[in-house]
C-alpha cells in the first residue's frame, strides 16, 4: 500500500498532491466537512467518485486521509493506493486482502482508497467477489475513475453489493469556489429561497454589491478560464494560463474518446460545430453536417461519451404537460468548462465566443450542479431543460430537478437593458423564474439578478443533490 503516513508522521511535507495544493495558495474541496466525519464513513460500503482528469480527485482522497488522521483514527487503518500499475484483477484483490488482514490482525475498521480504478481491467469482479464473500465488511471503500464508460460497467455489475455507498461527481470549482480561491468570502443563499424573500432579496443586493466590481473583474476571468484547479492556481499567482497547462487540459478531452478507441478528428470536428451553435437548439441531424459524422447514431455515440466523461451535456426542450423531454426536439448543448470552448476554439482557428454566450454556458453548468450526483448515477442528466412555445417563445432552462417540483424558468439576458418585454416568456410560459441579467437587481414576480450575483446562488435547496450530499445519505 502507498500509505507513507503508516511509517512517517510528517508525510504531508513530501506527498506530491499536498505540495501542489500549498504552492497553489488556497484549498479547493470536493467534499464538506459534514462528508468526511468518520460517522459518514460506515465500514461496508463501497462509494465511488466520477469526474473529469484533472479535477483534483486524488488531491481529494490525500486531504481526506488528513481529515481523518486529524480527527482521531490511527494513520495504520487508512490505505490509499494508485491503480495505474496494477494490471490484473486478481492482483486488486490481493491488494485488497492484504489490506483486511492487516485490520483483522489488529481488531479495527478501516478506509481504503482506490484511485483510478478503471485503469484495472474487471475491476468490478474483484470488489464483487470480495463483497460476497464478506471480506469488506470491516472497510468503507472509496473508489474513483475518470473513465466513465468503465466505471459504469463496473458499478451495473455491482447491484445489492455496495451497502449504501454513493455515486459522486467531482465537477471545476463553480465561480463561488473561484472567488474564495481569490481570496472572497461571498454569501450563497439559496436561489428558491431568496426569490420567495423580498427582505432577504433585498440583503442579498445590498451586501453583494459593496464587492460588485470585483465580482463583475473575477467573472471576466472566470468566463473565460473557467474553475478547473490547476488553471486558477496559474489565475491566482497572476499568470497568464501557461500552454502547458492548456496541453494538458486538451488531453483531458481527448484521453476518454482515445480509451473508446474513437477518432479524435472526428470528436472535434462535432466540437467546431457545437461551438458555433453555443446556446442554440439543433437536432442531431443537423450535427452530421460539416462535421464528419456519417449519422446520427454517430453523433449520439460520441455525445454520449463527451457526457459520460462529464465535459459537456445535452439540454432537451421539456414538454410541460406531461413533465418530460420531448424525445425528438432539438438540444441545447454546453461544456462542463469554458476551457473545453477555449481548447475548442484554438484547435480550429475560430474566434472567441460572444460574452452573451459564455454567459449563457456559465449559467448552464451552475445549474447543473445539483444534479451532478444523480447524473454519476444514472449515467446520465435529468432535471435541467429548456422551453419553447408554440409560437416559437424560447425559456433558456426550467428547472425541475425533482418530479414533484413545480418548474422554475432561468433567462439569460447577459445585456445593457432588459425590459418588462423580457419577462413574460417566463411568466406566461413558465409561471415562475428569474431574469439572469449583466448587472440589474429587480425584486418582483419574476426577479432580475446580475450574472456574477446569480452564479452565487446554492440552486439546488436544501433537500436536493449536490455537494452537501452526505456520503452515507
Amino acid at each position: 500500500m502507498r500509505s507513507p503516513w503508516w511509517s512517517d508522521p510528517d508525510w504531508e511535507q513530501d506527498d506530491r498532491s499536498l505540495k501542489q495544493v500549498r504552492s497553489a495558495g488556497f484549498i479547493f474541496r470536493h467534499l464538506s466537512p459534514e462528508q468526511v466525519r468518520p460517522e459518514n464513513l460506515p465500514p461496508g460500503r463501497i462509494s465511488i467518485v466520477r469526474g473529469p482528469r484533472q479535477v483534483g480527485k486524488t488531491t481529494e482522497l490525500k486531504l481526506l486521509v488528513k481529515d481523518l488522521i486529524a480527527s482521531g483514527i490511527p494513520p495504520r487503518s487508512i490505505a490509499y493506493y494508485p491503480c495505474d500499475d496494477v494490471i490484473h484483477f486478481r492482483e486488486l484483490m490481493d491488494l485488497i486482502r492484504e489490506f483486511v488482514k492487516t485490520l483483522r490482525v489488529q481488531d479495527m475498521f478501516g478506509y481504503l482508497f482506490l484511485d483510478e480504478i478503471t485503469m484495472v481491467k474487471d475491476w468490478a469482479r474483484a470488489v464483487k467477489s470480495l463483497a460476497d464473500s464478506g471480506e469488506l465488511e470491516r472497510v468503507y471503500l472509496l473508489l474513483t475513475g475518470s473513465s466513465a464508460v468503465e466505471i459504469k460497467r463496473g458499478y451495473e455489475r455491482m447491484p445489492g453489493r455496495r451497502a449504501g455507498g454513493v455515486d459522486l461527481a467531482f465537477l471545476p470549482m463553480g465561480f463561488g469556489d473561484f472567488c474564495r480561491a481569490f481570496g472572497l468570502a461571498p454569501s450563497q443563499p439559496c436561489l428558491m429561497e431568496l426569490v420567495g424573500d423580498e427582505s432577504g432579496f433585498a440583503m442579498f443586493e445590498v451586501e453583494s454589491t459593496t464587492r460588485r466590481d470585483r465580482y463583475m473583474q473575477l467573472l471576466d476571468a472566470y468566463l473565460q478560464w473557467g474553475g478547473f484547479p490547476a488553471v486558477v492556481a496559474e489565475l491566482v499567482k497572476g499568470k497568464t494560463v501557461g500552454s502547458e497547462t492548456i496541453g494538458v487540459y486538451r488531453s483531458v478531452m481527448f484521453s476518454e474518446f482515445e480509451k473508446q478507441r474513437r477518432s479524435i478528428p472526428l470528436f472535434m470536428g462535432l466540437m467546431r460545430k457545437l461551438y458555433r451553435v453555443l446556446g442554440v437548439p439543433v437536432s442531431y441531424n443537423a450535427l452530421t453536417q460539416d462535421t464528419g459524422c456519417r449519422s446520427n447514431a454517430v453523433v449520439q455515440d460520441y455525445l454520449g461519451i463527451f457526457s459520460g466523461a462529464f465535459l459537456g451535456f445535452e439540454v432537451p426542450c421539456i414538454d410541460l404537460v406531461h413533465r418530460r423531454p420531448f424525445p425528438k426536439r432539438e438540444k441545447k448543448f454546453y461544456a462542463i468548462d469554458p476551457i473545453v470552448w477555449k481548447i475548442t476554439a484554438e484547435h480550429a482557428g475560430l474566434p472567441v465566443a460572444q460574452k452573451a454566450a459564455l454567459a449563457e454556458q456559465a449559467a448552464a453548468a451552475h445549474l447543473v450542479r445539483p444534479l451532478a450526483n444523480r447524473w454519476a448515477s444514472l449515467g446520465s442528466l435529468e432535471g435541467l431543460y429548456y422551453f419553447r412555445s408554440r409560437k416559437g417563445n424560447e425559456v433558456d432552462f426550467v428547472l425541475l430537478y425533482t418530479p414533484g417540483d413545480t418548474p422554475f424558468g432561468v433567462e439569460v439576458k447577459y445585456q445593457a437593458r432588459v425590459s418588462g418585454w423580457d419577462e413574460q416568456s417566463i411568466s406566461k410560459g413558465i409561471g415562475r423564474g428569474v431574469l439572469v441579467t449583466r448587472d440589474v437587481f429587480k425584486w418582483g414576480e419574476v426577479c432580475h439578478i446580475p450574472l456574477w450575483a446569480f452564479l452565487l446562488l446554492e440552486c439546488g435547496g436544501k433537500n436536493q443533490e449536490g455537494r452537501g450530499l452526505s456520503l452515507n445519505s
